[in-house]
């Protein structure tokens, strides 16, 4: 997993403003009509069946699931939003 520069920025404004120590980025697979999704949320503590990830200073609790399928992904920020670069979807109905 990579993380651009601005992403970095807003997670970790992100984390600060949320301030509680230890907090972190959760990062799990929602199902959604087109397949999977991943989403993100931030976090008070690493939950069951997770896996701490530290990455440029912030830390994610992935669900051990997504471990290999975030190799491959850079966490975006731009107009939009937060963004999944490099995500593929199961599915291309949607």
């Amino acid at each position: 997993m990579k993380i651009t520069e601005q992403a970095q920025k807003e997670l970790k404004k992100a984390l600060y403003d949320f301030n509680q120590p230890g907090a972190g980025i959760h990062i799990f697979s929602t199902q959604g009509c087109c397949g999977p999704s991943i989403q993100m949320e931030i976090s008070a503590h690493i939950g069951s069946g997770e896996t701490l990830v530290n990455q440029d200073g912030i830390g994610f609790f992935v669900t051990s699931d997504l471990l290999n399928t975030l190799n491959e992904v850079t966490i975006e920020y731009g107009t939009s939003g937060f963004r999944l670069g490099g995500w593929k979807k199961s599915s291309s109905c949607c």
